[in-house]
């Protein structure tokens, strides 16, 4: 049975239930039945069978309404949202032939079907007719959605998704996460990001209500908080920011909460499943949303790290061993790491690009997604470890940052972390030395190094251990690195220091992310290395001390016996 058999049965053994809840109000199944024969009416008045039509990512009921009748018209749809840019929107509109557009003018009205504006690349209210690229014609009636990467790579790709696979991966999760009638999800993903789908559809085929809110009242914090309180929400999906920047309630009613679009960390696990069944959810844009989801999680199984769960819809997946880890796993584990690789009939049929269309599948016409992404098998459970494209290569060694991130996150105290590669100087033709750690939490830098050194090999401990108040995060929710990196040496500049151990200490603090180093402390002892200690050398020659050397930084004691060797040879 596809989902919109199963919404349709819904509409029709509770036709009075609450569907789709905004600020306007309630519409009820009934309502949003007769809504979705409207739309799908006026959509097989105006396209073809098989052709593309556009959705505005509007937070509105309308919205909802147009992807459940796209789905039941067999039309493949893509949503498409005013606020990009209208070179990437006339993009989307052009490459995939899309000549009518749902739009919804309030949260409660229904959507109207029109002409594709003219600069969205469309032909507006004329006569113009754009045509789907021949590539799709094999695939005519199997398409259900195109969505587009966020372009990781420097250019978002668009990916193809057929329709059929949602309804396994659906089911899936309304068992999982036990939806009922009672329940009340938080429409929270971006319409854009494909996660939508399966807020909208786990709720809609179980019966429940879908709450679908301004982008207002969704802001991590305060405002989340406040907002999962007065709509009695039930089941939340959202990303590893919002449950860290957002304190669960009493007055809340959750029942499920689930991490995705990111790697999930042990502190989020302890604060949620305090107050609800907690799960991780673990998908890729090339697939049917979602390939793995986790039972309800307890903090005592996450020490180590948060597993990604059992697979859900009609997948498969393979691990790629990577070159240089054939055989064991990381220091001699008897854990299995390479690259994954998702199989089976969620695997998404490809990308549409200039030249066709780049279909997913191996050399034997199987459907086959390699996802890019590292992650461990160990005791019978898949553990996320970095993407294959994050790997750091510093001083000789590559390293897998999230290894580092969630090895940090183990100690408790610890938050969050972001592991970077930079520059110990501040200099674009500096070469990349330093292996730096951003954090959030209440522990001390010297505590997390401890740490780290107990638990991970020394060359993977970094050289910076930096704490911060908060960690900045991109639009799409993921970790901003690079701005971590110029906060670090923006900040990193300090003035008024007139003695000599002043000096040294501002130097070290710099090139360690320790505050409170003091002159009893020994350079290396609290994360300086052969790296920083030619970087040390040179700014102590910058303040004046011309004679000074490496060997001096290694036989010196502790920091006082550093400037005491530097007074004597003077300013």
């Amino acid at each position: 049975m596809s989902v919109t058999d199963e919404i349709a049965r819904t509409i029709q053994e509770h036709p009075e239930r609450g569907a789709i809840e905004t600020v306007d109000g309630v519409l009820s199944y009934r309502e949003f039945g007769e809504r979705v024969e409207a739309f799908v009416a006026r959509v097989e008045a105006l396209t073809a069978p098989g052709e593309f039509i556009g959705i505005e990512a509007t937070r509105t009921s309308g919205s909802v309404v147009a992807l459940v009748g796209a789905l039941r018209a067999g039309r493949p749809f893509v949503f498409i949202d005013p606020r990009d840019s209208e070179a990437s929107n006339k993009t989307k509109v052009t490459s995939l032939g899309v000549n009518r557009v749902a739009t919804s003018t309030a949260p409660s009205h229904p959507p109207e079907l029109v002409p594709t504006p003219t600069e969205w690349g469309g032909g507006g209210a004329g006569a113009r007719h754009l045509r789907a690229p021949a590539a799709l014609a094999p695939h005519r009636g199997g398409i259900g959605y195109a969505i587009h990467t966020s372009g990781s790579t420097g250019q978002p790709k668009c990916v193809l998704v057929r329709a059929e696979p949602l309804a396994r991966m659906v089911q899936d999760h309304v068992r999982t996460l036990e939806v009922n009638h009672r329940s009340r999800t938080l429409q929270f993903a971006r319409l854009t990001f494909d996660g939508c789908i399966t807020e909208i559809l786990w709720t809609l085929t179980a019966g429940a209500c879908l709450v679908v809110l301004g982008e207002e009242a969704l802001s991590p914090g305060t405002v989340l908080r406040t907002t999962l309180e007065r709509f009695g929400i039930t089941h939340l999906k959202t990303t590893p920011f919002a449950l860290t920047a957002t304190e669960p309630t009493d007055a809340m009613s959750l029942e499920h909460v689930l991490n995705g679009g990111g790697a999930c960390r042990q502190s989020v696990v302890r604060k949620w499943s305090s107050v609800a069944a907690f799960h991780n959810a673990y998908g890729t844009t090339e697939t049917t949303v979602c390939n793995l989801l986790s039972g309800a999680l307890h903090p005592d199984d996450c020490t180590e790290s948060v597993p990604l769960g059992a697979m859900v819809g009609d997948c498969g997946y393979d691990i790629l061993p990577l070159p240089e880890q054939a055989g064991d796993g990381p220091s001699g584990s008897r854990a299995t790491r390479g690259e994954l690789i998702i199989t089976g009939e969620s695997v998404a049929i490809g990308y549409l690009t200039e030249r066709g269309l780049d279909a997913f599948v191996d050399d034997d016409g199987n459907r086959f997604y390699r996802t890019g992404d590292i992650v461990e098998h160990r005791e019978g459970q898949l553990f996320f470890v970095e993407r294959l494209d994050r790997q750091l290569k510093v001083r000789g060694y590559r390293l897998d940052p999230g290894e580092i991130e969630s090895a940090a996150c183990r100690l408790g105290g610890v938050v969050e972390a972001a592991v970077t590669a930079e520059s110990h100087e501040d200099t674009g033709d500096s070469p990349v030395d330093a292996l730096v750690c951003y954090y959030q939490g209440t522990v001390s830098p010297r505590t997390l190094r401890a740490h780290l050194e107990d638990v991970l090999d020394a060359y993977k401990v970094p050289s910076v251990i930096h704490q911060v108040e908060t960690l900045r995060y991109t639009r799409n929710g993921k970790v901003d690195r690079d701005a971590l990196g110029a906060s670090r040496h923006s900040s990193s500049h300090p003035g008024g220091s007139v003695t000599p151990e002043e000096r040294v200490l501002d130097v070290v603090r710099r090139l360690t992310g320790v505050d409170d180093v003091s002159l009893d402390d020994n350079f290396f002892d609290v994360g300086g290395d052969s790296a920083s200690a030619v970087v040390l050398v040179n700014k102590l020659k910058d303040l004046g001390w011309m004679d000074v050397g490496v060997r001096d930084v290694l036989r010196a004691e502790n920091l006082k016996d550093l400037v005491d060797q530097l007074r004597d040879q003077g300013v």
